[in-house]
């Protein structure tokens, strides 16, 4: 007869075991990629990307080339599709039942110039060395991270956190919720940027003569009530900080 703790331990293992089968990662997995070209002549695009870590880059030509990357049950038919309707491209990858391995990464590349609304869920995002302006709204706990942007900036990120760097953008705007962080960095002297976040805030302006009004607790940048350019950041749990770089 099983003593009480063996019949623990036996449940306990299978507890560990089905806990395995559900958030494992199969190193057996089946994985599928391929590629898509959508023609394209509009000036603005919508991205509504579920469940897919994805990263958009600058392209050429008048047309959205897709890249895709699909691993276990992503792989499957029917669970992950892609199209594009008018100026909205929607990548969708479903995670239904018992997943062993559900992973999924779809690479972007636009026309050069065009603004870019990015709707996500679920997964990372990454922009990188666009040219138009960018509007990014994410949920969950995904990360998302813009890099060398020229074009006005409007980030907003539901639970991760929001990262800017080598940015020449002159109006920039991010915003973070539950414990997300906000990190930005200028390559050039931006005009209003304003930063709110539940985590800490931090921003990062570059060397040079141009002086800022400053509205933030304990900025290492002095406040220039006539200057045209505006640092607003606001962290309700964390630490702000401004500075310029040396």
């Amino acid at each position: 007869m099983r003593t009480r703790t063996a019949k623990a331990c036996v449940t306990a293992v299978g507890a560990c075991v089905l806990l395995t089968c559900l958030t494992g990662c199969d190193s057996n997995a089946q994985t599928f990629q391929d590629d898509r070209r959508f023609p394209f002549g509009g000036r603005s695009l919508t991205i509504d990307a579920h469940e897919t870590k994805l990263t958009v880059l600058n392209g050429s030509g008048g047309e959205i080339e897709v890249e895709r990357e699909l691993r276990g049950t992503a792989a499957k038919d029917g669970n992950a599709s892609w199209s594009l309707e008018g100026e909205t491209l929607r990548l969708r990858v479903d995670r239904t039942g018992i997943v062993l391995t559900c992973e999924s990464e779809h690479r972007v590349r636009v026309p050069k110039g065009i603004a870019v609304t990015i709707s996500g869920t679920g997964a990372d995002t990454r922009l990188e060395g666009l040219t138009g302006d960018i509007t990014a709204t994410l949920s969950h706990d995904s990360a998302l991270r813009v890099v060398g942007p020229a074009g006005r900036l409007r980030l907003r990120n539901g639970g991760g956190d929001i990262t800017v760097t080598e940015a020449r953008s002159s109006d920039v705007r991010a915003e973070t919720s539950a414990d997300g962080t906000i990190n930005l960095t200028f390559a050039a002297a931006p005009r209003r940027v304003e930063a709110r976040a539940v985590g800490s805030v931090g921003i990062t302006l570059p060397a040079g003569p141009e002086t800022y009004r400053v509205d933030a607790a304990g900025a290492d940048v002095p406040s220039d009530p006539d200057s045209d350019r505006l640092i607003v950041a606001r962290a309700l749990d964390g630490r702000v900080r401004v500075r310029k770089e040396l």
